[in-house]
């Protein structure tokens, strides 16, 4: 009886243990001891409510227990975790010599020599298998979190497990960090870094701060730092760039590359932050540096930011060029067929079909060429040949970027649900009138961008991506804490700030960052005086041309597959649909099919719904001569025309696996 007494009372300790009510555990554990002072199992878990406040009280605890069951590889790790120094060392070799695993550093070196050659996967299962033996153990949850951070897989919970065990180990930190940053926590990735004043936090804090829209406190932050590196000179170009000052983002480039960092890859994303940034100029003389030493994907680069500004001979020449230095590189064909009419005598034509037939192409390669005949078939007339290039070319791209509805979908819930939190707080921000301009990418939305652009009082920045970048805290907010009017104002604040100084002094910004669709209520909220306009195309016109484009490396996954596509097209209906009715007053929608039949009656209600007066130029925005940095380069500075409109009928047999999905019902209730 008295036995089935004590087991009643210590399961009432591990609860009281298990629900971090570590003081009545213990006073649970000491009465057991007093009643029967050698069970293993009690002292060894009052060893552990003792770890955090009296380690030694603890070692005293674990040997003891040791003493009672010394095979027991859990005790030994417990005990391990409380040793320090001579001790600890100590303990290890006995621990060697009894071949009992405490998961120590001596234990992972194998594992960390795996992750420094790159292979992370391996180190992965070794630190998994480590993990399972030494559960308790610091060194085996750190270098799990460091493998998966390296395979881009969640590390949070083994590095918070790590720097709980060991809260003073600094890469530890660091690592988790990084975690933080990459799982979309940036807040408590700052709060994780705060106090650390190493070279390597101030790069982690440095690049957080540019992926929340605070690029010019990156640059405070790296400017604050002695250290010099070429990592350093890197993020330092970066955060220029991001802010628009070309000269200093090159010269700093210039540094990180004679430090070593890799020539090409940092001069074209420099290039790339000084283009979002509204600095073309700056961008410009970024790759005409780099040119100095051409390579293809330089070429094509340049090619494309001549494209966005309409000189097509320079960019021709330009790809012509890259063509010459890599006969089977995809993109610099694709930038070329996308640029122009082709005819039957284009001298590239031969040269593209003599690529497409080499057998060592790499996939991304092979798919880009195929997309690139694809157009030039099309252009031809040789209507039956597009198809099976299209095919073959979108095959590659879904094997080579997988696409997962689920996700999509859960995060689409989530993300109408927050309208709940979010409608009941004050819209306290600046009320700058911004117009985002949403709907499927191909839907028309650069068209209602340039018409917008056509007024005297718009500036339009294109795909903008700050508003992702600002709203990055208030999504961390509402899913991991409480979100406050404050927050979301700062969000505003920071939107705005970087939106004016892309698209400057005009009074209002026009916004084509397509994915505001599914956060409408969330900028609403920050942004006061923003509008919505939400631009809708007939969906099988609007899947035929994404089946023909190839976007940027990851994006747009649900492009590459007709069926997939289908089911993205009606996920999408169902979120603008619950957007417009939830802001009714915020959300414009335009008929693609509508406007371009009749375009004045149109283009006044657009004008009407965003707060603008009449303007006669909006009728004609072929005219701006606005740089346009999208797929529609070509097709945006043509007239408003019905060219555009049900071509799908000519590949509606192809088109059936997309129109079949089409008949899908999209259900977001959370």
């Amino acid at each position: 009886m008295a036995n089935l007494d004590l087991g009643a009372l210590y399961r009432e300790g591990l609860a009281a243990q298990q629900a971090g009510q570590t003081e009545a555990a213990l006073a649970i554990y000491d009465r057991i001891l007093a009643l029967k002072s050698d069970i293993p199992e009690v002292l060894f878990q009052r060893a552990r409510c003792l770890a955090g406040t009296d380690p030694k009280q603890a070692e005293a605890a674990f040997r003891a227990a040791l003493k009672l069951k010394p095979k027991e590889a859990a005790i030994w790790q417990g005990l391990h975790g409380v040793l320090r120094g001579g001790a600890r060392v100590k303990l290890e070799k006995e621990a060697q010599r009894a071949k009992v695993p405490l998961g120590s550093e001596a234990d992972v070196r194998p594992i960390l020599a795996a992750l420094k050659a790159g292979r992370a996967d391996q180190a992965e299962a070794g630190a998994l298998t480590l993990a399972k033996l030494a559960p308790a153990a610091f060194w085996p949850a750190y270098v799990l979190g460091e493998a998966r951070l390296a395979l881009s897989k969640p590390a949070t919970a083994p590095l918070e497990a790590a720097t709980t065990r060991d809260p003073s180990h600094v890469p530890a930190r660091l690592a988790l960090a990084r975690a933080y940053l990459a799982d979309a926590r940036p807040t408590l990735a700052e709060a994780t870094l705060t106090g650390m004043d190493m070279p390597e936090a101030t790069l982690i804090r440095a690049r957080l701060l540019r992926e929340i829209a605070r690029p010019q406190d990156a640059v405070a932050a790296l400017a604050g730092h002695g250290a010099k590196s070429a990592r350093w000179s890197a993020e330092l170009a970066l955060a220029l760039a991001q802010t628009g000052q070309g000269d200093r983002a090159l010269d700093a480039a210039k540094a990180a590359i004679k430090a070593g960092a890799s020539r090409v890859p940092l001069l074209r994303s420099t290039a790339m932050a000084l283009e979002e940034a509204g600095d073309i100029t700056g961008a410009e003389a970024v790759i005409d540096h780099a040119l100095t030493n051409p390579t293809p994907d330089l070429l094509t680069h340049r090619a494309q930011l001549y494209q966005s500004a309409g000189d097509f001979p320079a960019a021709e020449a330009a790809l012509s060029a890259a063509i010459d230095a890599n006969p089977s590189g995809g993109e610099a064909f694709r930038a070329y067929m996308n640029g122009r009419k082709i005819t039957a005598d284009d001298p590239l034509l031969p040269r593209l079909d003599a690529a497409l037939a080499r057998p060592d192409l790499k996939p991304y390669d092979r798919a880009a060429l195929h997309f690139a005949s694809a157009k030039a078939r099309g252009d031809l007339g040789q209507h039956d040949a597009v198809f099976p290039h299209l095919e073959t070319a979108n095959r590659l791209m879904a094997k080579t970027y997988p696409y997962g509805f689920d996700a999509d979908l859960a995060e689409a819930r989530t993300l109408v649900a927050e309208w709940e939190a979010l409608k009941h707080l004050s819209a306290t921000g600046l009320a700058d009138p911004v117009i985002f301009v949403t709907g499927l990418p191909r839907s028309g939305t650069t068209l209602i961008e340039t018409i917008l652009a056509a007024h005297p009082k718009v500036a339009a920045g294109g795909e903008m991506p700050f508003l992702s970048r600002a709203l990055a805290p208030v999504l961390e907010a509402l899913r991991h804490d409480t979100l406050s009017s404050e927050t979301l104002a700062t969000a505003g604040a920071r939107y705005l700030e970087a939106a004016h100084r892309r698209t400057g002094g005009a009074p209002v910004i026009a916004d084509k960052a397509i994915a505001t669709f599914s956060r409408i209520g969330h900028a609403a909220r920050a942004l006061p005086g923003a509008h919505f306009v939400l631009v809708k195309r007939d969906p099988r016109d609007v899947g035929l041309s994404l089946f023909r484009n190839m976007f940027p490396k990851g994006l747009h996954r649900y492009a590459y597959d007709l069926r997939a596509m289908g089911r993205y097209i009606r996920l999408h209906d169902a979120v603008t649909a619950f957007w417009q009715a939830a802001l009714p007053d915020r959300v414009h929608v335009v008929e693609y099919e509508a406007l371009t039949a009749e375009p004045e009656p149109h283009i006044r209600a657009l004008l009407d719904a965003t707060g603008l007066p009449w303007n006669d130029a909006c009728l004609a925005p072929e005219a701006t001569g606005r740089r346009i940095q999208t797929l529609s380069f070509a097709q945006a500075r043509q007239p408003i025309g019905t060219s555009a409109v049900a071509g799908w009928r000519r590949h509606e047999a192809a088109l059936q696996p997309l129109i079949d999905a089409l008949e899908t019902t999209v259900d977001i209730t959370p």
